[in-house]
């Protein structure tokens, strides 16, 4: 009887170890931001890219838009993992889909091929903003208007390749942070 408990605890401990990885790897595409090396990217820290001659101006992207945010006195307390795709097939790799990028909380950022641009690294930065000052569950509840409205807000990019749609937001966004301090933001953030 013994023998046979061990044989089962040893099938057990295959299909947790080996096999349940083996799926979400191969099911759960953003777990992928976890190992980029393994999804074939080429990585300088939280930097990582497709193909290597391409990592100094992923991390010129990246920190433009870290200096370009501190100099609105938005600090990130981490680097998350940043993902730049050169195609598309890289993209859906990691769980992309037709938006220009997406952040996952806990895990990391993609950028899509055509969104190499330092506003829409900025946008991305700040829901990670977010997602360590509000948390990244309270952040994913919150409206839109608020989520997004701030992103673009802070992004920096020009009017003409911001979709109309969040244009309102973005007004919207505006005349709550209006007049507030950061931390006020952040804790009037709490009631929405």
């Amino acid at each position: 009887m013994q023998k046979g408990l061990d044989v089962v605890k040893k099938v057990v401990l295959i299909f947790v170890v080996v096999l349940i990885p083996a799926l979400a790897w191969s099911y759960a595409k953003p777990i992928r931001l976890l190992l980029p090396n393994l999804n074939g990217m080429q990585c300088n820290g939280a930097i990582c890219v497709e193909d290597p001659k391409k990592i100094d101006k992923a991390a010129d992207l990246y920190e433009s838009a870290v200096a370009n945010l501190a100099a609105v006195r938005i600090s990130l307390s981490a680097s998350p993992n940043f993902i730049y795709c050169s195609t598309a097939e890289c993209y859906e790799s990691f769980g992309g889909g037709s938006e220009r990028a997406i952040s996952y909380p806990f895990l990391g950022t993609v950028i899509a091929p055509e969104s190499w641009q330092s506003y829409i690294t900025q946008h991305e930065l700040i829901h990670w903003f977010q997602f360590s000052e509000i948390g990244a569950v309270s952040t994913m509840m919150k409206p839109n208007w608020f989520r997004e409205g701030m992103a673009y807000v802070y992004s920096g990019a020009p009017e003409s390749d911001i979709p109309e749609h969040y244009l309102p937001m973005m007004a919207k966004y505006r005349d709550w942070h209006s007049g507030k301090s950061w931390s006020e933001v952040i804790h009037q953030a709490g009631d929405l």
